[in-house]
């Protein structure tokens, strides 16, 4: 197993975790583990592209530890703290990447998840996610940066599937 695949289950690993912090008053303590689960997407990601032993499950793996990390704390902070508005953006997200994966892996004949270099989203939201976790007042701020970070990365992925079907077209 490579180091890139034992950071990314230690996500997988650190949510139920996470989510009992919450559940349990500690949010403190969430909030830390939350941040060092962030770090580990990053490490897992640089570690990925040193590592010599390429495997076909590498990028949708980190896709699903995302997912389970990110989404699995964002509803729990949602359901703790009534943060209707962190639902929504959330919700929104889910009900647009979904179709667009759909339609890659359709191409792709396969599940594909393209990170086109979601730095800058990962950026954007393992923070607003640490501020609602901690109930800071001014996370509606951060998490308004965090909706126009993801219009863009809304808009690079369409433009990326436009050009995956118009290449099939073209053909």
């Amino acid at each position: 197993m490579r180091i890139a695949d034992i950071l990314t289950a230690l996500r997988i690993v650190a949510t139920p975790i996470i989510i009992w912090l919450i559940l349990h008053d500690e949010p403190v303590a969430a909030y830390y583990l939350f941040a060092a689960g962030a770090i580990t997407d990053t490490l897992d990601g640089y570690f990925a592209r040193r590592s010599k032993k390429k495997v076909s499950y590498g990028a949708n793996f980190d896709a699903l530890a995302d997912f389970i990390f990110g989404f699995l704390t964002i509803f729990t902070v949602v359901y703790k703290g009534e943060e209707w508005l962190l639902l929504i953006v959330t919700l929104t997200g889910i009900a647009f990447w979904t179709p667009i994966i759909i339609l890659i892996s359709r191409k792709a004949g396969t599940l594909e998840i393209p990170h086109l270099d979601t730095n800058l989203l990962a950026a954007a939201v393992y923070p607003t996610v640490m501020v609602y976790i901690i109930n800071w007042r001014y996370a509606g701020i951060i998490l308004l940066f965090t909706c126009f970070v993801m219009l863009y990365y809304m808009w690079k992925y369409i433009v990326f599937v436009r050009l995956t079907y118009k290449e099939e077209a073209a053909r």
